[in-house]
């Protein structure tokens, strides 16, 4: 078995990679970057899997830490900050172990109105470095990410349906969007890991099962939550006035601009390549989202 290091396994979709890696008994040679403030609760619920985790205690921020952490490791799976890719990749380009390296980004650079340009330039420096010393790479796209009730995604929606019976909606909730459960993902990074040798291309989108509207996903939360809410719809003029004002207002500390935008915006992408090439197969939203409305109930 190869020698990986993996980044983010005590996040959102990496916590749910490392059941996955227990499930399939994959942890003999696993070296794992935590932080000091890391809660590492995951490793210690299973006794008999925790003693095969190393764990080394670092900033990934910090070249001479990363360097020092890759020695030994063939292979990179980097499921942390996507802000990390381009300190990780300088690393790695210096370690002469690394020969595979997996790095998980974002749909968001296909999105028109994404500002913040720094993903696709560090990504594309990434490539040039890793082709320049013959690193084979995959970058993985995941959409929305939800399964926790702290993700920051769907979970704030479920916790405004549990407690308000109205709620503001932007351009009648029309726009596409293809949530991804951390579940889903997870397995999706295992069969990426599995079959990483026979693997040709350098991208895939995991995404979950099928398209729906935003409103199409509100509507299915709020009958598995038994919540009962009226959508009210908010012309996208007048909310795009507000997101500015608001901006102004605050000396540019407050920024919705481009959230706005993006709601807007289709943010459905098929998992068609993953599924024909891997195998990869994600529940239905129903399925994975009827959990976490249970817990955040259980919560209220």
């Amino acid at each position: 078995m190869k020698h990986i290091l993996i980044t983010g396994l005590t996040g959102t979709s990496g916590s749910a990679f490392y059941d996955v890696l227990c499930r399939e008994h994959c942890l003999d040679r696993l070296r794992v970057i935590v932080r000091k403030t890391t809660d590492l609760s995951i490793f210690q619920e299973d006794s008999s899997f925790h003693p095969n985790v190393e764990l080394v205690t670092g900033d990934i921020s910090d070249k001479g830490f990363l360097k020092q952490a890759l020695q030994g490791c063939d292979t990179v799976f980097h499921i942390a900050s996507k802000r990390m890719i381009q300190p990780l990749a300088d690393a790695i380009t210096e370690v002469d172990s690394v020969k595979d390296v997996i790095m998980v980004s974002s749909t968001i650079i296909y999105s028109k109105y994404y500002r913040t340009s720094y993903l696709g330039e560090d990504e594309a420096l990434c490539i040039e470095k890793f082709k320049r010393r013959g690193v084979k790479y995959l970058f993985l796209r995941p959409t929305m990410i939800f399964g926790l009730p702290n993700d920051g995604n769907i979970s704030r929606f479920i916790r405004w349906f549990l407690k308000y019976p109205v709620f503001p909606i932007v351009g009648k909730g029309q726009a596409t969007i293809q949530p991804v459960s951390r579940h889903d993902l997870a397995e999706a990074y295992w069969l990426v890991l599995k079959n990483f040798s026979h693997i040709k291309k350098t991208e895939y989108i995991v995404s979950g099962e099928r398209p729906m509207t935003l409103l199409e996903m509100f509507e299915i939360v709020c009958r598995n939550s038994g919540k009962k809410v009226c959508f009210i719809n908010v012309p996208f003029p007048i909310a795009k006035l507000c997101v500015e004002i608001l901006y102004i207002l605050t000396r540019t500390q407050i920024d919705y601009r481009e959230k706005l935008d993006r709601l807007m915006e289709d943010r459905a992408y098929p998992h068609n390549e993953i599924s024909m090439d891997l195998g990869y197969a994600p529940r239905s939203f129903e399925e994975r989202v009827s959990p976490l409305i249970q817990e955040l109930k259980g919560r209220t």
